[in-house]
């Protein structure tokens, strides 16, 4: 499963933004009615029959929190969905990132138990539809009714469990002789709302996201600093992407340019731009008191897949060089005249 797709069944294609949710990739809407879909990319999640099924789970409860800010339909499952760029829709393509599912699940309350801990046993009750039922929607319960008794009603919260419910009600490609009815699965809904709503207190060991946030922050301060830390990886990441570029163009000869640049990152020309300094950088060249070298051998460096920078020492002075290294400085003597080179010490910063 590589995208997250929400159905909107209202013509508020921005809830995302009213809500303070990252920005989706594709926002795709019905040119009449103003209905869409809203597409976020994730790292992929297996969920082929070798998988493991806590990810799976996690990915679920993420989704259908999501959903359920979203105000997005709740039974909707895909796999079809409307296709970005198809001229019958309005196809928003706003960036390219991937999303870590930690990163979302900062954005949400996960009312339910982590997805490492105990889930429903479907296996001890697949004999019987109702049990399976009932299991599927308790739990699904427990991950809405503290958002609900917040920010809904108790009907709200009805009509969550009744869509979840009647789209759980497919027994039949499950193996079963039949679906359940419609009023025994009315009935199991009634029970399952009313006993959350009036005794579940929820987990004080929710999951809190991949930045650990106190869950006695307000929700808009969480929101506002997982923005946060959402905008820095970004730049981190777009920064690391531009540097490469520019060593492997510089490395081809190609001129550095931000057209160039762009074609070899996948990026926008607006977004090089933004990171011109990179490009200066790169551009500019070493200053000629500076030499280049390797440390000596058998020393260690923290610095992978580069040289050390010192500026050059006094004439005579071989602190920290190889011998064979003194003619690389200006007005260097002979290489022979360096004396012993103390291959313990660290090499100068």
């Amino acid at each position: 499963m590589s995208w997250l797709v929400f159905d909107l069944d209202h013509s508020n294609s921005l809830i995302w933004e009213d809500e303070n949710f990252p920005a989706p990739n594709f926002v795709v809407s019905n040119r009449k009615n103003g209905h869409s879909h809203l597409f976020y990319a994730i790292v992929p999640v297996c969920t082929s029959e070798n998988a493991r099924s806590k990810p799976i789970a996690y990915m679920k409860a993420v989704y259908e929190a999501m959903a359920a800010r979203l105000n997005a339909d709740p039974a909707y499952s895909g796999p079809v969905a409307k296709t970005p760029g198809h001229p019958w829709w309005l196809t928003w393509e706003i960036h390219g990132t991937e999303y870590e599912l930690g990163e979302l699940a900062d954005y949400v309350d996960l009312a339910i138990t982590p997805p490492w801990s105990t889930g429903p046993d479907l296996d001890a009750v697949s004999h019987s539809r109702h049990c399976l039922l009932f299991e599927e929607l308790r739990f699904y319960a427990y991950s809405v009714v503290n958002r609900e008794k917040e920010r809904g009603t108790f009907q709200s919260f009805m009509r969550l469990l009744e869509a979840y419910a009647y789209n759980k009600n497919d027994y039949r490609q499950r193996g079963f002789s039949m679906n359940l009815t419609v009023a025994q699965v009315k009935a199991t809904v009634k029970s399952v709302a009313r006993w959350t709503w009036d005794r579940y207190t929820g987990n004080s060991q929710c999951h809190r996201g991949v930045m650990n946030l106190d869950k006695n922050l307000p929700l808009k301060e969480r929101q506002r600093l997982a923005a946060e830390r959402t905008h820095q990886t970004r730049q981190k990441a777009t920064e690391s992407k531009i540097r490469a570029a520019c060593h492997s163009l510089q490395e081809k000869g190609t001129k550095l340019t931000k057209v160039a640049v762009a074609s070899a990152t996948g990026l926008t020309r607006q977004t090089i731009a933004q990171y011109q300094y990179i490009l200066d950088e790169a551009n500019t060249p070493a200053p000629s008191n500076v030499i280049l070298f390797e440390p000596v051998s058998g020393q260690s460096s923290d610095v992978n897949y580069a040289v050390h920078q010192i500026s050059a020492p006094r004439r005579g002075s071989c602190v920290g060089l190889k011998k064979g290294q003194l003619d690389l400085l200006p007005g260097g003597g002979p290489a022979d005249s360096c004396g012993p080179v103390n291959s313990t010490s660290d090499p100068p910063s």
